[in-house]
């Protein structure tokens, strides 16, 4: 619920400029924008992620974070201390809930690092709001919901930023300049290597589990957690972390690496902007006792034109192949070669120089890179459209192997072809709860 102090002024706004077009909450922030340029900035979801990206923020110049939100009382109180020590103050706001933070006037921007299944309704709020975005990936737990962020944020005029970083390191950036200078010749072969498993806290003994299931700490609003699912039994070993290997929280490995390497293919190849065709693949859940997202997978999905991109989860990175040889990226390093059956390669390899004239892996960095498209107001390097196509080839991907048949799939509508079953997939449909 937003301070009663500011419902009549949302209301008089709303009904004032709307005869001009103008999102309401937008006009407002432009009203009472921040003093000397300076981005003030909420953060929403402060765990493990968000402390991450929030001590990114506080770290660059001209912005100040000035408020923090989180359904843990406790994850939202060490944020909190860390924001006022950083300024030597105790000005910093605590919220639990996203639409109080929300309407903090002259607030620029926020950076949303909640789990999967609250992305697109935190994030279609803030864009109407008028606020832009860093959000984390995958960019929403569904297809549909992704969609209808992207559509938020355009009608808004929002910047948006997804925390796919690794567009914004050298070796990532090197590998898309050497493929767009032809250094492989034609292309034949796609291939993108993300994580088998499941990285489990274990933050109970098992025997201990069923006295504490359905009883959340009292620091912790389980109730509001949950609402977008419609509700879910309180068990200790979901929250925090642990979430993103039940599937109707997140998405696995697949869902959550899908923005990192899959996202680097795609951005090489241009693809920012569609989606394949069809998807097909196999995988295995595993048994574990309580969580049920895919521990081995391979899937693939062909474009339009024919390319198809194969992913795997006994590897890791993007590796393409061309008449010339190979070449493979992951973090930290980039290798070459120009025989297909060396798995080694060379990372001296003179492909890894073909670079075009002008050619920088600097930049600003991914959290200055949508400061800096907060004040230009251009796209950011991750921007919503790429976000969400990458985050729906794999869902598309988790429907594949759900329904263990390929997916027919127009990427203009965005619609399954010819299978009423899958077109039903929970990925797909609406599954936000206002």
């Amino acid at each position: 619920m937003q301070p009663p102090t500011l419902i009549p002024r949302r209301r008089f706004i709303a009904t004032s400029v709307a005869a001009l077009g103008v999102a309401p909450m937008a006009w407002l922030r432009a009203q009472g924008g921040s003093p000397n340029d300076e981005i003030h900035m909420g953060i929403i979801g402060c765990g493990a992620m968000g402390s991450g990206n929030m001590s990114n923020f506080l770290n660059l110049p001209g912005v100040r974070v000035v408020a923090v939100c989180d359904l843990d009382d406790g994850k939202a109180k060490a944020a909190k201390a860390k924001v006022d020590g950083k300024y030597k103050n105790s000005d910093c706001k605590v919220f639990s809930h996203h639409e109080d933070l929300l309407a903090i006037p002259g607030l620029d921007a926020i950076c949303l690092s909640t789990p999967d299944h609250w992305h697109a309704r935190i994030g279609i709020d803030a864009a109407n709001a008028g606020l832009d975005i860093y959000g984390e990936k995958p960019f929403t737990w569904g297809l549909a919901e992704g969609r209808a962020l992207v559509n938020a944020l355009t009608r808004n005029k929002r910047v948006w930023q997804t925390g796919c970083w690794q567009r914004s390191k050298g070796e990532f950036r090197r590998f898309k300049a050497l493929i767009e200078n032809q250094t492989l010749g034609k292309l034949t072969r796609y291939e993108c290597g993300t994580p088998s498993g499941m990285g489990i806290q274990k933050h109970l003994p098992e025997d201990q589990w069923a006295a504490a299931i359905g009883k959340p700490p009292a620091g912790l609003d389980w109730k509001r957690y949950t609402e977008p699912l419609g509700g879910y039994e309180y068990h200790p070993m979901i929250h925090p972390w642990n979430w993103r290997w039940l599937d109707e929280f997140g998405g696995g490995q697949l869902l959550d690496w899908v923005g990192h390497h899959v996202d680097i293919a795609l951005w090489t190849l241009g693809l920012d902007g569609t989606g394949p065709v069809k998807v097909e693949g196999t995988g295995e859940k595993g048994n574990h006792k309580l969580f049920n997202t895919y521990t081995k997978y391979a899937y693939k999905g062909t474009f339009a034109d024919g390319r198809v991109i194969e992913v795997r989860s006994d590897f890791g990175g993007t590796k393409f192949t061309g008449e010339k040889g190979w070449i493979h990226v992951d973090r930290g390093k980039i290798v070459a070669s120009d025989k297909l059956d060396d798995p080694k390669g060379d990372p001296r390899h003179p492909l890894l120089m073909n670079l075009p004239e002008g050619f920088t892996e600097k930049t600003p960095g991914h959290h200055q890179d949508f400061i800096d498209c907060v004040r230009s107001r251009k796209l950011t390097v991750a921007h919503a459209e790429a976000a969400h196509r990458a985050a729906s080839f794999g869902q598309l991907a988790l429907v594949a192997l759900d329904s263990k048949q390929p997916v027919q799939w127009d990427p203009k509508t965005e619609k399954v072809i010819g299978n009423p079953g899958q077109s039903a997939h929970p990925r797909l449909g609406a599954r936000l709860k206002a």
